[in-house]
């Protein structure tokens, strides 16, 4: 198994170069297919609310933008061992999230950034949520500071014993079994459910061992902090560089309602965080 078409996001040009960055890697890795998509909205003014010279400036400014976008895709996939392809794509009704899964639903793995509060645009680009939710692939999500170069060295699963979990897991196979470690988290306590028998997490451990995967199970007992911030926490006691999990949660009229714990992770999350539904 392996990741050979990854289709990454990029339209935010102050996380751009980190996404291309996390995702140019992986698909030289796998010697694959990197998509780098841009989505906007075409805009429509009424006079005498935005003036011509507004217009004009607006207009110009996200040419701009995506001209900018477009050249530093292409100097990042250039003589690189895998294939690189820019799109642009118009969306005349503003659902950017809708026209970005109607080509992401064909890539082994889509790359997205967190949502950035430091971006005045972020409510209209970033809705990593969506297309973790709606997407039907896995999503890794890059935190929206930092920068990250190579991943999946060192993992962090967390691990619930539910469906999505399950999804998440075998979805990052690809990076599991060349991780130099792997740390089966199970955390039970709090808001979480333990999982049926006496040791969680021995049966997919077990699963991922004869994959060839180098696992260790840590059982944690979170009280005080929470699970979230208990996960969080293993992470950077793990040295880990991924995080892997489900996203638990559904989709109502298109407000994104998710469990408490993805809820926090998708805000605070340390690390690139691959996330399945």
């Amino acid at each position: 198994m392996t990741w050979k078409t990854i289709t990454t996001q990029i339209s935010n040009p102050r996380r751009a170069k980190v996404l291309l960055s996390v995702a140019g890697r992986l698909a030289e890795r796998f010697e694959g297919h990197l998509i780098g998509l841009d989505a906007t909205p075409t805009f429509t003014f009424a006079a005498p609310i935005v003036s011509p010279a507004d217009v004009e400036a607006i207009i110009a400014a996200e040419g701009q933008r995506i001209r900018d976008l477009k050249a530093l895709f292409e100097t990042t996939v250039a003589n690189r061992a895998f294939v690189g392809e820019w799109r642009e794509i118009r969306v005349e009704n503003a659902d950017l999230p809708s026209a970005v899964l109607e080509h992401a639903r064909a890539s082994d793995l889509i790359v997205a950034s967190q949502a950035d509060p430091e971006w005045d645009l972020s409510g209209l680009f970033d809705f990593p949520e969506r297309l973790v939710m709606e997407g039907g692939r896995p999503v890794l999500v890059v935190p929206y500071a930092g920068s990250y170069g190579e991943i999946g060295k060192r993992i962090t699963v967390a691990w619930s014993g539910k469906r999505e979990g399950a999804r998440a897991v075998f979805d990052a196979l690809p990076l599991l079994k060349s991780a130099e470690a792997v740390t089966l988290l199970c955390v039970v306590g709090g808001a979480a459910e333990a999982e049926p028998g006496e040791l969680p997490g021995t049966a997919i451990a077990a699963a991922l061992a004869r994959h060839g995967v180098k696992v260790t199970v840590q059982k944690s007992v979170a009280e005080d902090i929470g699970v979230a911030d208990d996960i969080l926490s293993r992470l950077a006691d793990n040295g880990s560089d991924l995080l892997v999990m489900g996203a638990y949660g559904y989709s109502r009229l298109r407000e994104m309602v998710f469990g408490g714990v993805t809820r926090h992770i998708l805000k605070h999350m340390t690390v690139p965080t691959l996330m399945s539904h």
